[in-house]
């Protein structure tokens, strides 16, 4: 039987796999996708860099701080110029929170989703990709963990599951365990909801003018099409001089009534209404992309006190589903709470 598994390689699971190496542990992490990070996620369009999930990340936590500034290599670390302003619901622009403002942004010169392969090359972790874990089976002394074809993953002391919350309830009902486990277990995710979200991307082989200096700007009503909206040039690195590239989070409500729409067709509207905020200008890209986020970020937390019953049984959850707030710092402190968890209870049961 092998130690520890870590199903999920964003950032959370990255970062209980990171801080249970440096203990001495040799944990596996599964990951269904190609990629590490999670929606910390970069995309690249020639010689443009650009983050199309979460934008950036601040160090104004201890634990986040200690680990990415000296923890992790901080070569490729830049911070990010300009602030973050507002505009409401007729589409008027104002300056930002000052204190919010005055704590420095961050990201990676080749992109946010540089942070967990960090975290998966300095603690020189396993993650074998592309391997969907599709149930578990609670064993003697420990988990049988199978992917989604019924093949054997292997057998494990303990398990730490960083999944989306609604990812884990599907995981779990699928298991086999403790019958009272896993009533409570799915209690406890059934209250954690995520939203989901368009991001588009719109590239421009000239340099746009803003009229203020602000980096981004956030809805603050939630009943506007556009959600988020930042300029990538900002991020050293990411663009070269003279040409812009501009990120457009859609609102998750703009997104349910789009979900399954063509994105060709849905440019037309997504730059009408980055137009209305930023100029005519914006409405004429040179390119584009787009992301469908599906659980973008979370809606609604997980009840910690029941998903508590699993630590029992040797069975943990880490994640921004857990705290009810899609932010890179807060995935990341989950999944170092995740291993200290579980290396309290390594010692309780051999002390």
């Amino acid at each position: 039987m092998e130690d520890i598994a870590i199903v999920g390689a964003g950032v959370s699971g990255l970062a209980a796999g990171w801080s249970l190496a440096r203990d001495g542990h040799n944990p596996v992490i599964f990951e269904k996708s190609r990629g590490l990070s999670g929606r910390a996620a970069s995309r690249s369009r020639g010689n443009v860099r650009f983050d199309h999930g979460a934008n950036f990340f601040r160090l104004d936590q201890p634990a986040v701080n200690q680990v990415i500034r000296f923890g992790l290599p901080t070569d490729d670390l830049v911070e990010i110029h300009g602030d973050v302003w507002t505009f409401d619901g007729a589409g008027t622009v104002a300056p930002g929170d000052p204190a919010q403002n005055a704590e420095p942004k961050f990201t990676y010169r080749h992109g946010i989703s540089q942070l967990g392969k960090l975290l998966a090359e300095t603690a020189g972790l396993e993650v074998r990709r592309q391997t969907r874990v599709g149930h578990l089976v609670e064993a003697s002394g420990g988990w049988e963990l199978f992917d989604d074809a019924g093949q054997a993953l292997g057998s494990f002391e303990q398990v730490i599951l960083t999944a989306p919350s609604p990812q884990c309830r599907d995981l779990i009902d699928s298991s086999r365990m403790d019958e009272g486990l896993k009533k409570k277990l799915l209690q406890g995710l059934a209250t954690s909801r995520f939203h989901r979200q368009f991001s588009f991307i719109l590239g421009y082989e000239r340099k746009l003018e803003r009229k203020e200096p602000f980096h981004a700007l956030v809805s603050t009503d939630p009943t506007h099409a556009v959600a988020w909206l930042s300029f990538e040039e900002d991020k050293p690195g990411h663009v070269p001089t003279g040409q812009s590239a501009v990120i457009v989070q859609m609102s998750p409500g703009w997104t349910d009534e789009h979900v399954e729409a063509d994105r060709e067709q849905l440019l037309v509207e997504v730059v009408n209404e980055a137009g209305k905020l930023l100029g005519d200008e914006l409405r004429q890209p040179d390119w584009w992309d787009s992301q469908r986020w599906m659980m973008a970020h979370p809606a609604a937390a997980a009840d910690p006190e029941l998903l508590e019953e699993g630590k029992a049984h040797g069975l943990f959850f880490a994640g921004d589903g857990l705290i009810g707030r899609g932010r890179v710092p807060l995935a990341l402190e989950s999944g170092l709470s995740a291993a200290e968890a579980l290396q309290a209870s390594l010692s309780l049961s051999t002390g």
